[in-house]
């Protein structure tokens, strides 16, 4: 198409009925001149906005629809094209109840995402699934039956993030074991192909659990159960908006954002912008912040009432990001899809992004995780003291996971053995550690050696053996490769870990055990 012959001009093509073009160095003028010239070539103008810095702007022709980012601070402009585009024949039919608008979190066997909120007709929109197990399923079915005023639950919109096993393959199960049982009316996805690996080459990745959970294999039958429940499937490209039974959704990032700047399949995911009963959530999904720019884009307009963590709090892209993106969003809630166990222990808040948010961001009042399963009737208020339950589950759970400082004394430079530590691991995050040796004369002193604990492992680590790094600095003069370690001399060592972890040893017990709690 002649409209993207433009010089610096990139192209993809993120499935068979989709393309994206990026432009570089852009400016306000640039948008309006494209937009003259799609008119030009007979497209019509069906929508238009203006957003602080950002610009939208949509076009048909036939069933061709063209969608416009703009964002000004970036001098970048985003073109999505599709073939047979149902976007502008999309149209809501509420029905007559009126429920208390709910979200429920539902308790997954394994970490994932799903998510059902009601709408005050009583129709729902479901978010994921998670893996495709039973007692997911069941619990999920159980969810729409039982908030259902209807005697075959309605779902209004079905949306499907992005393809990785733990969001999108309950879908698959579901559908195939309860799909005669409920109604889904549409679907808001925007999925590559199975096969694309030139994009996205862990597609094409089986998960060692599972026999086959590959996006190659389960995207053609996700398909498959969307065509045979005969629901209308709405592309979500960034920019779209949908209301749906009195809940307003807005697009904020989707693959078409992503796909030049990333082969992560989380990076794809959908941001959804929601208002519902008075209230903002923004689903952030499994996306990136850094990938997807979310802060540099939309600034304020991320500002919301409740946030559902990206990336089950394990982070996705860079934490100054996310963490930028935290101080915009100032949510007073958080919803986190993981275990309390995973959420405290474990995973989530080792992650420097997760940590500041649930340790520095002052707004939120209340995080509630995935297990037990939570109902919450929106708009909601934080429960009573949530935050000092919250600070109880996060203290609890370093202490669990081990102490960030270690201090070990009474130890002999003559006595080999004296140099050998154990260190455990038992976070899923892998733990960097600082090692610094004192001695009677400051003078001797070694510090800056560097060491590692991959993730849920137990390491015999010698501290000044050939295993550790004792000369990472450029100029150190008191690094172990240059000052070496003096003989028969009585010495102390103190660890200094980035995420709670153990050390023992076998002879000698730790005189000092420090949490960072901060």
């Amino acid at each position: 198409m002649e409209l993207f012959n433009l010089p610096g001009c990139i192209e993809n093509r993120t499935n068979s009925s989709n393309r994206v073009f990026m432009m570089q160095n852009i400016c306000e003028r640039d948008f309006e001149e494209y937009c003259k010239s799609l008119e030009a070539h007979g497209y019509i103008k069906k929508e238009s906005r203006v957003n602080s810095c950002y610009r939208f702007a949509a076009y048909s022709n036939g069933d061709i629809g063209i969608f416009l980012n703009y964002f000004e601070p970036l001098g970048e402009l985003t073109v999505a094209v599709e073939e047979g585009c149902e976007y502008f024949d999309f149209a809501d039919k509420p029905r007559a109840h009126s429920v208390p608008a709910e979200i429920t979190q539902i308790e997954l066997e394994d970490f994932g995402m799903s998510y059902v909120i009601r709408l005050t007709d009583g129709r729902f929109i479901v978010i994921d699934g998670g893996r495709d197990f039973e007692p997911d399923r069941e619990r999920l079915f159980k969810c729409l039956s039982e908030g259902s005023p209807d005697e075959k639950p309605v779902i209004a919109a079905w949306i499907l993030t992005h393809p990785h096993s733990d969001h999108y393959l309950c879908f698959i199960g579901f559908m195939e074991q309860y799909g005669d049982r409920v109604e889904v009316e549409r679907y808001i996805l925007n999925f590559p192909e199975g096969d694309d690996i030139l994009h996205y080459p862990k597609l094409e990745k089986k998960d060692r659990r599972f026999e086959d959970a590959s996006g190659k294999t389960n995207i053609p039958k996700m398909w498959a159960q969307i065509e045979k429940s005969g629901g209308i499937a709405y592309t979500a490209h960034t920019g779209l908006r949908f209301n749906i039974g009195g809940a307003n959704l807005e697009i904020l990032a989707s693959m078409d954002d992503t796909i030049h700047r990333s082969s992560n399949i989380n990076a794809s995911s959908l941001v959804i912008r929601m208002e519902l009963a008075g209230q903002v959530i923004l689903w952030a999904t499994d996306a990136s912040f850094s990938d997807a720019r979310l802060p540099d884009k939309f600034g304020d307009y991320l500002k919301a009432d409740i946030l559902q963590i990206p990336h089950h709090g394990i982070q996705c892209g860079t934490a100054e990001a996310a963490m930028r993106g935290y101080d915009l969003i100032r949510p007073s809630v958080c919803l986190l899809p993981i275990s309390e166990y995973n959420a405290y222990t474990a995973f989530s808040a080792h992650k420097e992004s997760t940590k500041y948010l649930m340790t520095k961001v002052d707004s939120v009042e209340e995080i509630i995780v995935g297990t037990p399963q939570r109902t919450i009737t929106i708009p909601y208020t934080a429960k009573k003291n949530a935050r000092a339950e919250h600070d109880r589950l996060y203290k609890r759970g370093q202490d669990r996971s081990g102490a960030n400082t270690w201090v070990f004394t009474e130890l002999d430079t003559a006595r080999e053995s004296d140099f050998v530590f154990t260190l455990v691991n038992m976070t899923h995050q892998a733990a960097d550690v600082t090692i610094e040796l004192f001695f009677e004369h400051s003078s001797q002193m070694v510090r800056s050696i560097k060491a590692s604990a991959a993730p849920l492992v137990v390491k015999r680590l010698n501290i000044v053996g050939d295993e550790v790094d004792g000369d990472y600095e450029y100029f150190d003069w008191l690094s172990l490769k240059k000052r070496g370690v003096p003989e028969n001399a009585l010495f102390a060592v103190r660890f200094i870990s980035d995420v709670p972890i153990i050390i023992s040893h076998p002879d000698h017990s730790a005189v000092y055990v420090a949490k960072d709690l901060n």
